[in-house]
């Protein structure tokens, strides 16, 4: 079942094989929380679906995800499909790494934010849509999403090896997305070097490992009308740590609310 899931035919949606949105009751109002997983490094297409099944389980919310193929498959790993059901969307989290995906779909995106849809990115989010010039004819890169739409600066990161210590930035004060989470937290990710971050940020977490400056792990942003949750946090362990799923848990229904 591994094997299947991660190189022949990852878990799907109706949506992927019918090219309409996914079936929903018109009854069902429950907030839509959409997954956009596309990275082989840090096992998105495992810890996703598990977290996703907890918020539906435990918190009362409809996810759907969208699974676009594993690195190794050749130009199929800059196709997602499904995209036509942000439009009924009250969130999107985003999971991929360098990917350029179908112009027809990536407008779906764009329109979400452009109404004020609310915007969750996980560690390679920050390198999403940036695909270096790597992707097949008609497919769109989005570069700048890092620091337009999260606004974070990633440009690179510490080796892997030291444990991050995560603890509370200056200013986070009593945060809605912080509430219950007990800090530090240790993370076994590499650290990623973000600073300076966009103005109009606001920091919430702060990573240090020795020897070396610390850096940004958690902010929130506003793009437009949209609210912006981002955490360079994603790596496999992070997602075992109960703190750091409350964590995420907050900020989804941080994003969710607009208030």
């Amino acid at each position: 079942v591994e094997h299947i899931e991660e190189y022949v035919c990852p878990t799907t949606t109706s949506n992927v094989f019918t090219g309409r949105p996914a079936f929903r009751f018109k009854e069902d109002k429950r907030p839509l929380v959409v997954f956009l997983s596309g990275e082989s490094e840090y096992k998105a297409a495992e810890t996703l679906p598990d977290f996703a099944h907890e918020l539906e389980l435990k918190h009362g919310l409809d996810c759907e995800i969208l699974q676009a193929p594993p690195v190794g498959s050749g130009e199929a790993r800059h196709y997602i499909y499904g995209m036509e059901i942000l439009p009924d969307a009250d969130l999107v989290v985003v999971f991929a790494r360098r990917r350029a995906f179908q112009a027809e779909q990536m407008k779906y995106l764009r329109q979400f934010l452009d109404r004020g849809g609310s915007l969750i990115g996980l560690r390679t989010a920050s390198h999403a849509f940036d695909a270096r010039g790597g992707g097949p004819k008609g497919h769109e890169e989005w570069a700048a999403f890092d620091p337009e739409v999260l606004g974070g600066n990633y440009h690179n990161h510490y080796g892997a090896g030291p444990v991050a210590t995560i603890t509370s930035a200056a200013g986070a004060g009593d945060h809605a997305i912080l509430n219950g989470v007990e800090l530090p937290l240790l993370s076994n990710g590499s650290l990623y070097k973000v600073s300076p971050l966009a103005a109009g940020t606001h920091s919430l977490l702060i990573g240090t490992i020795p020897d070396q400056p610390s850096e940004p792990v958690a902010w929130t942003n506003r793009y437009k009308a949209s609210r912006v949750f981002y955490t360079s946090l994603g790596h496999p362990d992070d997602f075992k740590n109960p703190q750091f799923r409350k964590l995420l848990t907050n900020a989804v229904f941080w994003a969710i609310a607009k208030d």
